[in-house]
């Protein structure tokens, strides 16, 4: 477990922390929020291209090949950026390496914690998941911390170092595991359909819409809305630690949980649903206590939907979450560009409405899969 939250907070730590930068790097590049919008795209557009065929591809080389070798290309595409990068071009080419090396690492690690035979697995998946707020609360941390006292690119090099810390882990705690021994389950064992795979693919799409639009400017609006460039990158940091806390107290009870899943997914995203309706009044007040609302209500839904596929597809984790994490990362990759777009013409209030709007479409269809797994 403690390997799997390493490898998750390391390979998605690069597209939080371009989030979090949200105010210092397009100063220095000269571009604007639809622009950097694409940055930010690029990482999960590219683990959207990879996501389906490396789930299959963790299915034959075995989970520890894969996290290792994805948390070395995070590594290298870190180092790139912090030594090297002197224009958006060049951030915007490492940031999609970064994402496609997340893929393999995503669908890698949930075959392994399926493949551990975790006692507890509800607990396990809670716990794994808890690394993506955790990479968002790191990415909020470098703002004050790094890029506000020794420059941003010292960040990127910080998190080149946590991904070789990572694949040392990895390596060590991680059991090889022959291809045989990680095939994709017979058909005559239970599984989910590809439909409603790929139902939960579009859910998960429409409320990562509003995690990538949270991950991607609450920093910025931050600003906007009054707060210092400090204040902003603690209370994303401060956010991002209510989350860990939501998922980690329903992890502990996620194994003798009686009820569905997604149905219990549905019924705490409303609370999300509210943070993201107050971001829209711009003051500083209303900010913070909107941004807390928003992530510990709003992005606790993966611990559900994940605990929900990988308990049904066991012997199929890596095939089925490669699936259900394409509709993720189209919800993410989408989230920055279309929400940037928005920020341009319209400002940050409208902006945060359309989220809103999105995230009650997304819970919506996540009440409906409730028991049709």
């Amino acid at each position: 477990m403690v390997a799997a939250v390493l490898a998750t907070v390391s390979t998605v730590f690069p597209a939080f922390l371009t989030g979090a930068l949200a105010v210092q790097v397009p100063a220095e590049f000269g571009v604007g929020e639809a622009t950097y919008g694409w940055g930010i795209g690029s990482f999960f557009l590219a683990a959207t291209c990879g996501s389906f065929a490396l789930g299959r591809l963790a299915q034959r080389v075995g989970p520890r090949r894969q996290v290792v070798a994805a948390l070395v290309v995070t590594a290298l595409a870190q180092l790139v950026v912090g030594l090297t990068a002197r224009s958006f071009a060049t951030l915007l080419v490492a940031l999609a390496v970064c994402g496609f090396a997340n893929a393999a690492n995503q669908t890698a690690v949930n075959l392994a914690l399926a493949q551990a035979r975790i006692r507890r697995l509800g607990l396990a998946v809670a716990v794994k998941q808890s690394g993506m707020p955790t990479a968002s609360l790191l990415g909020g941390l470098m703002v004050p911390v790094v890029a506000l006292t020794v420059g941003w690119r010292w960040a990127y090099l910080a998190g080149s170092v946590l991904a070789v810390c990572a694949a040392a882990v990895a390596a060590v705690v991680l059991r090889p595991t022959s291809p045989s021994a990680v095939t994709v389950a017979p058909s005559t064992n239970r599984g989910s359909s590809t439909g409603v795979l790929v139902l939960a693919a579009l859910g998960g799409g429409l409320l990562a819409f509003s995690a990538g639009a949270l991950n991607g400017w609450v920093v910025s609006s931050g600003v906007d809305a009054g707060l210092s460039e400090a204040a902003a990158g603690w209370s994303l940091s401060a956010a991002a630690g209510v989350g860990i806390a939501v998922r980690l107290f329903f992890g502990f009870r996620l194994d003798r949980l009686r009820r569905d899943p997604f149905l219990v997914a549905s019924l705490i995203l409303p609370v999300g649903v509210v943070g993201v309706a107050l971001l829209v009044a711009r003051s500083p007040g209303f900010h913070l206590l909107a941004t807390l609302l928003a992530f510990g209500g709003g992005w606790v839904w993966p611990v559900f939907t994940n605990f929900g596929i990988v308990r049904v597809n066991v012997g199929s984790a890596g095939s089925a979450t490669g699936i259900t994490q394409t509709g993720v990362y189209v919800g993410v990759f989408s989230a920055p560009l279309l929400t940037g777009l928005m920020i341009e013409r319209f400002g940050y209030g409208p902006m945060w409405a359309m989220v809103a709007v999105i995230m009650v479409l997304g819970t919506a269809l996540t009440a409906f899969l409730a028991g049709r797994l």
